[in-house]
């Protein structure tokens, strides 16, 4: 119990501290990386204690892509006009393009394209993996971004569909998207 407890305050601690570093103008890759860093020594250490606070570990992980995700609208990283296009849609309030458009399939996505052009990116994707899978070599990372791209592109992914096509998430999210080990 007592352990469950601390990883909630940890990912309160951390959830706060990156929500701030979030409400700046300018994302600097040193803050986004320290933050990740703690996220992921933060999870290690949850699993390491062998705690049932998979949600929590989740939400590690979420905050962690998200942090990733808002770093690169930061630096105007665009794939297909994506996340560009929806914002302004969102923006204006388009039906379908509500706060919520964004499904975990469109982000890990963008994020998979990103990781195999950006360096930035694919450094921090890294530090995300690095303490939960320790033998992952960063040609693995390349490699499973690939895989992962290849898969949604064979499905022929789509990043503008409004909310009722997002409900059927695509399948290279649900069965087929391989592991990473």
């Amino acid at each position: 119990m007592e352990n469950s407890r601390e990883l909630k305050t940890l990912t309160y601690k951390v959830f706060k501290e990156v929500h701030n570093l979030n409400s700046s103008k300018e994302i600097k890759f040193e803050e986004v990386k320290s933050k990740i860093e703690i996220i992921s020594a933060n999870i290690c250490k949850a699993e390491s204690k062998a705690q049932d606070g998979l949600t929590d570990i989740k939400l590690q992980e979420n905050i962690m892509r998200n942090l990733i995700f808002d770093y690169c609208v930061a630096k105007n990283y665009v794939v297909d006009e994506f996340p560009f296009k929806q914002l302004k849609k969102s923006a204006n309030q388009k039906p379908g393009y509500d706060k919520d458009y964004f499904p975990l399939k469109h982000t890990e996505y963008y994020l998979d394209k990103l990781t195999l052009e950006k360096k930035d990116v694919f450094e921090l994707r890294k530090i995300a993996l690095q303490k939960l899978y320790p033998n992952c070599s960063p040609e693995k990372i390349y490699d499973h971004a690939r895989v992962c791209i290849q898969l949604a592109d064979k499905e022929k992914f789509n990043f503008d569909l409004i909310q009722p096509e997002t409900e059927g998430e695509t399948l290279y999210m649900d069965t087929k998207r391989p592991r990473l080990s």
